[in-house]
């Protein structure tokens, strides 16, 4: 795996699904979130995207307290200067965004935002971060449009503060970019491709098939160049910037780069994580596996046709789903549907279940919502075959592998006969 890849990071990016596309299952995710925890509470896209808005929904998905709507108003709130990107400028940021701050930190540092509190000093920081973001768009304009969709809020960390941080963001976090005080706009915009690669990774995280609970039981990748030792979700993470920021490159020409730069080592180091995964890529999940081959260069099918397939393909088919058994969706079940028509799925527990399902069993928990009666898979198949445009037979295999599913993830039920 070496040399330039063959397709854009954006191209690739847009065949698995679009950014705007990609951005609506994320809200639609914590919006149903928002909902379980606080029923009648709806977010606007401002509120679904607020880096701390999310970060305390993810708290309470994670099972660390509820979710107080009267503390994302608060939040929410918090001033923000547009400069392509939304800037934190209210003086309150270091108590709102004390969260990224303290995760980010290096050992024994606190850092401070730059707002308009410190007057001439943020405006002329805010002037560097339009330039950069104009850079950006100038040299690689449909990455930019790619990215940055995904970065919600940038904070800008004094310099005598920040311990030598050149920029981060967190995946507990998710949607905010910290870049130290920066002193030339390339700094910027190579800081927006390196984190907003991050933030896009984090929202295909929740809402594609790329990693799941056995990530964390996988090898660790040892990096040739500091010996770091990382696992594989940052492993993917970092391969993934690196990508984005290797191409970055071949598009800047002779622009004045910041001397912690990582543009010229960037194709060498995604070449050598990138051979790692391709060995360790079975514990990956298959939309992870589909993005590092056509990185690497292989011809990959549309994830689309391979998601299709895959709904046939090795299902195990359950004796309970008769044709005539009735089904029922349960009590305790909240869903909500993506613009794509992906569902989002979440059940009442401690802490409660979130997860998506796939096009199939979306379609199949769709049928209660015309009438929220009982259901047989008989009184579904005819639907199934002429909206799935399939014939009966393989529209029966597959409505019986979403009946299965639902029933295995206990969202539908069934009625006991008498």
């Amino acid at each position: 795996m070496t040399g330039s890849p063959t397709t854009s990071t954006h191209v690739l990016h847009a065949a698995l699904i679009p950014a705007p596309a990609l951005v609506d299952e994320r809200r639609t995710l914590y919006r149903l979130a928002a909902e379980m925890f606080s029923p009648g509470t709806e977010l606007s896209d401002n509120f679904a995207d607020h880096p701390i808005v999310r970060y305390e929904i993810g708290k309470a998905l994670a099972g660390h307290g509820d979710v107080d709507p009267a503390l994302l108003i608060q939040v929410a709130t918090m001033g923000v200067r547009d400069a392509g990107v939304l800037v934190a400028s209210d003086p309150t940021a270091a108590e709102v965004l004390e969260a990224p701050l303290r995760i980010v930190a290096p050992p024994g540092v606190r850092p401070e935002p730059l707002t308009e509190a410190d007057g001439e000093r943020f405006e002329s920081a805010l002037h560097i971060i339009e330039e950069g973001v104009r850079l950006l768009e100038k040299f690689a304009p449909d990455m930019a449009e790619d990215l940055l969709a995904h970065v919600s809020m940038l904070a800008v960390l004094k310099r005598e503060t920040s311990g030598g941080l050149v920029s981060a963001s967190s995946r507990y976090v998710p949607g905010i970019v910290l870049i130290d005080e920066p002193t030339l706009p390339m700094e910027v915009a190579e800081a927006l491709v390196h984190e907003g690669a991050h933030e896009k990774f984090f929202d295909l995280a929740i809402a594609r098939e790329f990693l799941d609970e056995s990530a964390e039981d996988a090898d660790y990748f040892e990096t040739s160049w500091s010996h770091a030792q990382w696992p594989l979700e940052q492993t993917f993470a970092a391969w993934h910037a690196y990508s984005c920021l290797a191409q970055f490159n071949l598009s800047v020409g002779s622009e004045q780069i910041g001397p912690d730069s990582l543009l010229v080592k960037a194709r060498e180091r995604a070449d050598e994580i990138g051979e790692w995964l391709l060995k360790h890529e079975s514990d990956l999940r298959a939309d992870a596996r589909w993005l590092l081959r056509g990185l690497a260069g292989d011809t990959v099918e549309l994830r689309g046709e391979a998601a299709a397939q895959s709904q046939v393909d090795g299902v195990t088919l359950s004796s309970e789903i008769s044709d005539d058994r009735h089904f029922c969706l349960l009590p305790d079940v909240r869903h909500k549907r993506a613009a794509s028509g992906r569902v989002a799925v979440g059940r009442a527990a401690r802490p409660p279940l979130v997860f998506w399902l796939d096009e199939d069993a979306s379609w199949t928990l769709d049928q209660w919502r015309i009438d929220g009666e009982a259901k047989t898979l008989g009184q579904m198949l005819a639907r199934a075959a002429e909206e799935w445009q399939v014939d009966p037979v393989t529209a029966a295999v597959r409505l019986r592998a979403a009946l299965g599913s639902l029933l295995d993830f206990s969202i539908v039920g069934l009625l006991e006969e008498h």
